[in-house]
C-alpha cells in the first residue's frame, strides 16, 4: 500500500507495484539464498543450532541451494520467461539482470551481517562467515514469519546460533543492530514521507482553490 501511495502519482498502477513488489523479492531471495549456500560451503556447521542438522547435511544443502539458482538461471537465460496471463504477465528477469539481482542481495545482506560482525565483542570469538550464515539463517526465518522486522524470530534466530556462552555480548549488539538498522531507517523513512505527503496535500490544496474561488 505505502509502494503503491509513492509509485501512483507517476502513472504505475496496481500490477505494476505488483511487479516491482516481485522483482524486489526475487532480489531478496536470490541474494540470500546464494549468500547463505557460499557460507555453509565454508563453514557447514554455523546454523547447526539452528536446523538441527550435521555439518555434511548443512553442506549438501549448499550444494542443493547453488545447484537450484544454477538451474533457474540457466532457465531464465535461454529465453524471457514470464507467469500470470495475457492481461496481466508477470516477467521474470533476463539472466544477466538476474546475476546483478543476486550481486545486489549479496552485497546488502553482506554489509548488514558485517555490521552485525563489527559489533560483536572481539571476547566472542565468532567467525565472520558463521555470522553471515547464522544472520541471514535468522533473516528468512524472521521474513517466513511475517512479524514486523522478523522481530523475536530473527532475535531468537540470532541468540541460538551466536549466543552460547556469551549470550550478554549478544543481546546487546541486537540491541544496538536493532537501533541502527531498523529503528532510525525506519524513522527517517517515516519522516520523509510524511514530508511528501504534506507537499502533496498542499499541491492539491493550492489547484483546488482557484476552482473554488471561481
Amino acid at each position: 500500500m505505502i509502494r503503491y501511495r509513492i509509485y501512483s502519482p507517476h502513472g504505475l498502477g496496481v500490477f505494476d507495484v505488483g511487479n516491482i513488489s516481485f522483482l524486489t523479492g526475487l532480489t531478496f531471495w536470490l541474494g540470500n539464498l546464494t549468500a547463505l549456500a557460499v557460507c555453509l560451503l565454508g563453514e557447514p556447521g554455523a546454523i547447526g543450532r539452528i536446523n538441527y542438522l550435521p555439518s555434511h547435511l548443512n553442506r549438501m544443502l549448499a550444494v542443493a541451494l547453488l545447484l537450484g539458482i544454477t538451474v533457474f538461471l540457466v532457465w531464465i537465460w535461454r529465453s524471457p520467461r514470464s507467469f500470470g496471463t495475457r492481461q496481466w504477465p508477470v516477467r521474470f528477469p533476463s539472466g544477466p539482470v538476474a546475476l546483478l539481482q543476486i550481486a545486489i542481495g549479496i552485497f546488502d545482506l553482506g554489509a548488514a551481517a558485517l555490521a552485525m560482525y563489527v559489533l560483536l565483542p572481539a571476547g566472542t570469538d565468532v567467525g565472520v562467515f558463521r555470522v553471515i550464515a547464522v544472520f541471514i539463517a535468522a533473516t528468512l526465518l524472521g521474513f517466513a514469519s511475517h512479524a514486523p522486522a522478523g522481530l523475536g524470530v530473527f532475535d531468537a534466530a540470532i541468540l541460538i546460533g551466536l549466543g552460547g556462552e556469551h549470550r550478554e555480548p549478544v543481546i546487546a549488539a541486537l540491541l544496538i543492530f536493532r537501533v541502527l538498522y531498523h529503528l532510525l531507517p525506519f524513522m527517517i523513512a517515516l519522516a520523509l514521507f510524511g514530508v511528501v505527503e504534506a507537499w502533496r496535500g498542499m499541491r492539491a490544496k493550492r489547484r483546488l482553490t482557484p476552482a473554488s474561488s471561481a
